[in-house]
């Protein structure tokens, strides 16, 4: 059984996508190797605990930056040299840093780094962090990418290191509508919006999450209603521009939801709209979360993982990015073709299914483990001889 140390920004049950895949991939190698993770806490202070087999310390935050937590001590009592590998989650500027700072003074482990996304719109922490994430990555022995494309078109990333793709992914166990709760979906939608057409987004409301673009795109489609779930620092804006449309009778934002509540808004849609309109987008867990329900997809033709879960006119439909009359149209092709929708639903769950489950990735990712900690073992006999 060997060592590994996970690096992550936070970990749950702080919510977020990142901090999802960094569970469940830190459970699954827990069945078979000792694991510990070494996250900021989401909450004051500091705290050590076990978790379904995984022990989590979590390190007092000083202060925050630009959305960064600054937490001066994440290594405090942690020697490198007593595991057998480190994963890496970026970005995380700080903790890049101190990584590699600490691991000049301990004996060589091997990292693995998995690299969720590029620093965007904050210029003067990734001017000065890139050096130091460019240089772990080129001396990890792999690191891993959500996406091919995003590799592609990273701005961050060093072209002279060693790169394996593997997608994001959910437990579809986790997703699973009976017919009680399909019902009771029914029974909602109708008390909210009677007979009308509904189209659905969950997810933060972010800069890139193209929400004002939908509200152009619905009040483009008469009667049709809009569920939007979720919660975020631009729904405000959101709002603002569904009353400034004169939809606001029509959209309706749901705020936060539960698990439960999140399944029945996703089973009582007709299209579930995907409008991100930057490459800020990396994958997109709320595709995935759609798909696995049966919803039809319409997405934003990004050029990063987005468009590896919705494949255009195969697991969903494809709309420009930015562009409401674009999204209007394809959102429309699938209210009013049934069939059209059947199809690309279909298609969309066995991809899901196929390819993107909880079990096949953290497989996957733990094949690359032991082969980064097998290298150790090597460079060990190496050095005995």
């Amino acid at each position: 059984m060997a060592k590994i140390l996970v690096v992550s920004k936070y970990y749950y049950p702080f919510s977020g996508g990142i901090e999802e895949s960094v569970k469940f991939v830190a459970e699954y190698a827990a069945r078979f190797h000792d694991v510990t993770v070494v996250a900021s806490n989401h909450e004051p202070g500091n705290k050590v605990e076990t978790l379904n087999g995984v022990r989590v310390v979590r390190r007092h935050v000083q202060w925050q930056f630009k959305g960064q937590p600054i937490c001066l001590r994440l290594f405090s009592g942690i020697r490198f040299g007593d595991y057998d590998m480190i994963h890496f989650h970026s970005p995380n500027p700080l903790a890049n840093v101190q990584l590699l700072l600490r691991s000049l003074l301990s004996p060589k482990t091997p990292v693995v780094v998995t690299h969720h996304m590029d620093i965007f719109g904050r210029k003067l922490l990734r001017m000065i962090s890139l050096p130091f994430l460019r240089h772990l990555i080129r001396s990890a022995v792999t690191t891993i990418v959500t996406s091919r494309k995003n590799l592609t078109i990273s701005k961050d990333l060093p072209h002279d290191a060693n790169y394996v793709v593997v997608p994001l992914a959910i437990t579809p166990q986790d997703y699973q509508i009976d017919a009680d709760l399909r019902q009771e979906a029914a029974a909602w939608r109708e008390g909210l919006s009677g007979t009308a057409p509904v189209v659905g987004f969950v997810g933060r409301h972010a800069r890139y999450k193209g929400l004002t673009v939908l509200m152009e795109a619905l009040a483009q489609l008469d009667g049709v209603h809009g569920y939007i779930g979720g919660d975020g620092p631009y729904r405000a804006e959101a709002q603002a521009r569904a009353e400034a449309l004169g939809i606001a009778d029509r959209v309706h934002f749901l705020g936060r939801l539960s698990h439960r509540e999140k399944l029945r808004l996703l089973a009582s849609l007709d299209v579930f709209a995907f409008p991100s309109t930057e490459i800020t987008e990396a994958f997109g867990i709320s595709q995935l979360e759609a798909m696995i329900c049966g919803a039809p997809v319409v997405a934003s033709n990004l050029q990063t993982g987005v468009t590896d879960v919705s494949i255009g006119d195969k697991t969903a439909l494809l709309a420009t990015p930015g562009d409401a009359d674009s999204l209007a149209q394809q959102l429309l092709r699938l209210i009013e073709d049934k069939e059209l929708a059947a199809r690309l639903s279909k298609a969309a769950l066995a991809h899901v299914n196929e390819n993107m489950t909880h079990d096949i990735v953290s497989k996957k990712t733990l094949g690359i483990f032991e082969g980064a900690i097998a290298t150790k073992a090597i460079g060990a006999q190496v050095s005995a001889t």
